[in-house]
């Protein structure tokens, strides 16, 4: 089994989520951890992982059956299958036998991947972005080894880096880049976008980056052999992968986080942060904030050279560096934001104010007018009223920032354009004129944007009339 010379702590002051408990000494409390940590992998690699020195070298222990039945549990059984067909409901019609198989294949070191389905889905400047989807058997191994490499990573990454890790969100990196904009001491603003990163991503140095800190052999074959498995396309060819991590993939996101921490984040704070620059960094999206122009030119001069020895090269259209001084009238995008300065209620001192990016914004009252054209006869008018609120709703949860409520009610009310323009157009009859609609609304309310007082904050006061 891994070291855990970090369990070594005082255990009577730690809670069951193995956080440090205020003025916690009850036997209970230490009885409870005690178990926990019998039956959670997740707790027992994390609580190790905090050495950071520390090398793993026998994980395998912790694909048992009892893992894959809570990644069996976890996985959406609505997402599209595989190559072979085999959904959760299949899977799950003989559970136990199919797990106990399934750790015997991993532990004898006969199981071998399938070739996952690719498929092509839009993105918001009209190109395609390609998805490669796993059977579900291979989902479940994916799964319990995302989770393990995640523990393992959590205490190395640092904490500016916020895609695809637990209990971080787009709007904890949107707010963390406004804090190192808002006072106007680093105006000078470096934003990047890898071209094709998980699509490129070298494997033989990735692998070795991983070694760093996982020595498993058996573990390093599993993440070799999920790299390199073929992907059927569309078009009926068997596509060979000699590099990337494919996009659609489980254990993806977090092997594109160790490869990036090392590439990126390690470096830029090691080099940089130490002259008060600041990372952001969502996913292969980043943005550096700096205090000066000539920090930020030789930052990204030297960027280019990083990136070109790991096999990376920077998107020149969405990438560069901005003077983003009030005075400027400059804006640039983030994970679907635009930052921007602009006027306060007396006319005259700017704020830094957040919106929906434009393009963005637009595609998604696109997408739901799609949606709404294909689905008009298909379903009944009660689950178009459904569906379109819990729209909404996600539109406001992922949008929902305190200066962004005009963009919010733009796409409140293009909805009710488009629902009262396509309602009509269900029949050859008319349905609904402005009146009857308006009556429909009272009676079945869609969401409206929250008010100005109940949307999330990017900084601590409200500044903007």
């Amino acid at each position: 089994m891994e070291r855990r010379e970090p369990q070594k702590l005082n255990r009577k002051n730690l809670t069951q989520n193995g956080h440090r408990a205020v003025g916690s000494g009850k036997k209970s409390e230490s009885i409870n951890l005690e178990l926990e940590l019998q039956t959670n992998s997740w707790l027992r690699i994390g609580l190790s992982a905090k050495d950071k020195d520390l090398k793993f070298s026998n994980l395998f222990c912790h694909f048992t059956v009892a893992n894959f039945r809570e990644a069996f549990r976890a996985l959406d059984g609505s997402k599209a299958v595989g190559i072979d067909g085999i959904t959760k409901r299949d899977y799950g019609q003989n559970l136990d036998v199919n797990l106990e198989s399934l750790v015997t294949k991993l532990h004898k070191g006969t199981y071998r991947p399938q070739a996952k389905r690719g498929t092509l889905i839009p993105k918001t400047d009209g190109k395609t972005r390609p998805i490669a989807i796993a059977s579900f058997e291979d989902k479940l191994v994916e799964w319990v080894l995302a989770k393990c490499l995640s523990a393992i990573y959590e205490p190395l990454f640092i904490n500016e880096s916020y895609g695809f890790r637990p209990r971080r969100s787009t709007f904890d990196a949107i707010k963390t880049l406004y804090q190192s904009l808002k006072d106007k001491k680093r105006p000078f603003v470096v934003e990047i976008d890898l071209k094709s990163f998980f699509d490129t991503v070298p494997h033989q140095k990735l692998i070795k980056m991983i070694q760093w800190r996982v020595t498993d052999p058996r573990i390093l074959s599993l993440i070799a052999r999920f790299l390199t498995v073929g992907i059927w396309q569309e078009t009926g060819d068997l596509k060979s992968t000699d590099q990337g991590t494919p996009q659609g993939s489980i254990v993806s996101p977090v092997l594109a986080n160790v490869f990036l921490h090392y590439v990126l984040d390690r470096w830029f704070v090691e080099n940089y942060a130490k002259h008060s620059a600041v990372i952001t960094r969502y996913a292969d999206d980043a943005v550096f904030t700096f205090k000066t122009e000539d920090e930020a030119k030789l930052f990204y001069e030297e960027l280019n050279t990083r990136l070109n020895n790991y096999g990376l090269t920077l998107n020149e259209d969405k990438s560069g560096m901005i003077n983003f001084r009030p005075k400027t009238e400059r804006i640039f995008s983030f994970v679907g934001f635009t930052f921007y300065w602009g006027k306060g209620s007396g006319g005259k001192r700017r704020y830094l104010r957040v919106k929906t990016e434009k393009v963005r914004l637009f595609k998604k009252v696109q997408e739901y007018i799609a949606w709404l054209k294909s689905n008009r006869n298909r379903i009944r008018l009660i689950e178009i009223w459904e569906t379109t609120k819990a729209k909404l709703r996600g539109h406001y949860n992922y949008y929902g920032v305190y200066t962004n409520r005009p963009g919010l009610e733009f796409f409140y009310w293009q909805t009710l354009r488009a629902l009262f323009k396509w309602l009509n157009r269900r029949s050859q009859k008319k349905s609904y004129n402005w009146v009857r609609f308006k009556a429909r609304l009272r009676q079945h309310p869609l969401p409206r944007p929250p008010k100005a007082d109940r949307l999330k904050l990017l900084d601590n006061r409200r500044l903007y009339a």
